[in-house]
């Protein structure tokens, strides 16, 4: 009830701002519909990951103009809920994913509070958080930004005093310098630094609630905690990189980007595959590109993608900053299927890596994908992408390959009211799947997945 109240405060707030023409305000109102079938397992014979449901969702982002160059923004989803869950009233949570200030003047923009971070094309960093981006408007433009990614838990901080885990608090330090020559080249150098504290606990030893988890005995006959092999030592992450993108001859297009990771992590446990207590290196060298052109109502072009694997012991491959706090889903290539893409709901549903960068824990990837879109009229986008790709370091994987594909119809109903179909396919091949060799895929039957959805922007 508090939650429904505080939105009718602010919506009154906005009508009285809006009759200033103070208030900027935009949206979308979304119904969609998702039927999966072995998306997550590759079974035929087992139907525990087949999801056929239909949600809904009403986003409203507002800016409100305070004074020349300075502005509040907010963007709030109200009523976001799967169909039949919800009873008769929907749902009374409001989530808030942006409210920040920002000062923007001829010569800087600062932004300070909840925004989202990013660095070249979202795969590096790819972080919708809270903290500050300050941003100097010289030739070479000059980005800052500072994110605190977690403040630590609460259930950590309040142990005793001689406890030996600290805060947890999680830092991302970033610096992006940018020029652009017109529409035919524009290009970000960047690093990024994540400080991840003294000394961590992994968020498994926790309930949903944020309490520390009776059943795994960390507690001892005193009441005294000990997380073991579930807390590990300091570490850090960072990126270089480097992007890219352009129109030549206004039929050319190109958008390319590396980046190169590096890190550690002291007193590493693996607790999901029962591995030793180590110290281990973050690794990652990733390259994405994707070269089309335009001619008349068809645009041809192809993706490629390529991601270092590694089957060292004491390495980890990573495959973005931060990307254990959940990536923000804005890095979407191989046709944006199901406001995601095809391979992160196949091999990275949990959004804490890049799927289409990391096939299978430490695998790393190699991939084409060819793709053509079309606009035979006006009010209609079809689109095919078919794409192959490998594991990179294949000894830490028994999967051999996987053939993607990805079918778009987005048809204009009126001005700002569309319709989305999409039907996605993807196919493992794995090695002796039935077998006692390695087996990070159990199966290797194809995946189908329909998508549509049913929007009006505002």
């Amino acid at each position: 009830m508090k939650k429904v109240l505080l939105a009718l405060v602010v919506l009154l707030f906005a009508v009285s701002v809006y009759a200033e023409s103070r208030l900027d305000l935009s949206g979308q109102m979304r119904i969609r519909g998702k039927s999966f079938e072995n998306l997550s397992n590759f079974n035929d014979d087992d139907d525990s990951d087949k999801e056929n449901y239909f949600d809904q969702r009403l986003r409203i982002a507002g800016k409100i103009n305070v004074a020349e160059g300075i502005s509040v923004h907010f963007r709030l989803d109200f009523d976001e809920e799967k169909w039949g869950t919800q009873g008769s009233h929907g749902t009374s949570e409001i989530q808030t994913d942006r409210a920040f200030l920002e000062i923007d003047k001829d010569m800087y923009r600062l932004r300070a509070g909840r925004q989202l971070f990013g660095l070249g094309n979202y795969m590096a960093l790819d972080h919708n958080g809270v903290g500050f981006l300050a941003t100097l408007k010289t030739p070479v433009s000059v980005t800052f930004g500072y994110i605190k990614a977690d403040e630590g838990s609460d259930a950590v901080n309040n142990l005793s005093d001689d406890s030996d885990y600290g805060s947890e608090d999680i830092n991302v330090y970033v610096l992006n310098l940018g020029y652009k020559y017109n529409k035919a080249f524009n290009i970000n150098a960047f690093v990024g630094y994540e400080d991840g504290g003294d000394y961590t606990v992994d968020e498994a030893a926790f309930d949903d609630n944020g309490d520390i988890r009776d059943d795994l005995g960390f507690f001892d006959n005193d009441g005294d905690v000990d997380f073991g092999d579930y807390a590990h030592g300091e570490y850090d992450r960072m990126v270089i990189g480097l992007q890219a993108d352009g129109t030549i001859a206004n039929f050319f297009n190109y958008n390319i980007e590396y980046n190169n990771f590096s890190g550690e992590v002291d007193d590493y446990y693996d607790y999901s595959n029962d591995a030793a207590v180590e110290d281990k290196d973050y690794v990652g060298n990733q390259f994405y590109g994707d070269l089309n052109v335009n001619i008349n109502m068809f645009k041809v072009g192809t993706e490629v993608f390529y991601a270092m694997g590694t089957d060292e012991e004491d390495e980890i491959q990573t495959t973005a900053l931060a990307e254990e706090k959940g990536l923000w889903d804005d890095f979407v290539p191989m046709g944006n299927f199901g406001d995601s893409d095809i391979l992160d709901y196949a091999f990275a549903s949990d959004y804490t890596s890049q799927g289409v960068f990391e096939l299978s824990e430490n695998a790393g990837s190699m991939g084409i994908v060819p793709y053509v879109s079309v606009s035979p009229i006006d009010k209609l986008s079809l689109m095919l992408n078919v794409g192959y790709f490998e594991p990179e370091e294949d000894s830490v994987t028994n999967l051999d390959s996987v053939v993607v594909a990805v079918l778009s119809a987005d048809y204009k109903l009126y001005e700002n009211v569309g319709i989305l179909a999409q039907y996605a396919y993807v196919a493992p091949d794995t090695d002796n799947p039935d077998g006692d060799e390695l087996q990070t895929f159990q199966n290797d039957d194809p995946a189908n997945a329909f998508y549509g959805k049913l929007y009006v922007n505002f």
